[in-house]
């Protein structure tokens, strides 16, 4: 609950400093519905999402500001994750994981940090209208995550293999939309 309420707020923020501000040079400006659409022919589960991510965002807007909805968003996901692991890891009322488990959750952390990282990277830049580097830490953003669902194959199907799958998928939706602006 936590996490939604403050995902409104930032969304109310990020969209009130773009409004705000100047618009960003050769940023189109489209409908939120339209921005999601071009994750359509990726997958359904990322189309879905693009849009439940965006439901509360501006009917039309820069796609800057859809791009740091997501962006910001995946990195609260990520901040919440780490919580989550620091639990099952045997902090705070966690219990016991085996070592396997318990090395590919320490790996995850490590990963889930760096990606944190990057993506507050993004946002800075997004809202600075810098788009030099944003590309390349949204791929080195989605390949950290990558790396521990990776880890984590041989757990697949447990909480935290689902919780990994679904942050890798906000991952992905927050670098295609920014992909609108830089490119793949």
């Amino acid at each position: 609950m936590t996490f939604v309420i403050t995902a409104a707020v930032v969304l109310v923020s990020l969209a009130g400093m773009l409004i705000a501000g100047e618009a960003c040079d050769n940023v189109p400006t489209m409908a939120s519905a339209d921005a999601c659409l071009t994750l359509s022919n990726t997958t359904e589960r990322w189309h879905a999402l693009c849009r439940e991510t965006l439901l509360n965002a501006p009917a039309t807007a820069e796609v800057t500001v859809y791009a740091l909805v997501a962006t910001r968003l995946a990195k609260l996901w990520y901040t919440d994750a780490v919580g989550q692991m620091d639990q099952m890891l045997g902090g705070t009322g966690g219990t016991k994981l085996p070592a396997g488990e318990a090395a590919a959750l320490e790996h995850c952390k490590e990963k889930y940090g760096e990606a944190g990282r990057l993506m507050a990277g993004v946002v800075e830049r997004l809202l600075a209208c810098d788009m030099s580097r944003v590309r390349q830490e949204y791929i080195d953003a989605q390949v950290a995550v990558g790396s521990c669902q990776d880890g984590l194959w041989a757990y697949r199907g447990s909480p935290v293999s689902d919780m990994v799958s679904a942050g890798f998928d906000l991952t992905m939706v927050a670098y295609l939309l920014g992909a609108i602006i830089v490119g793949r």
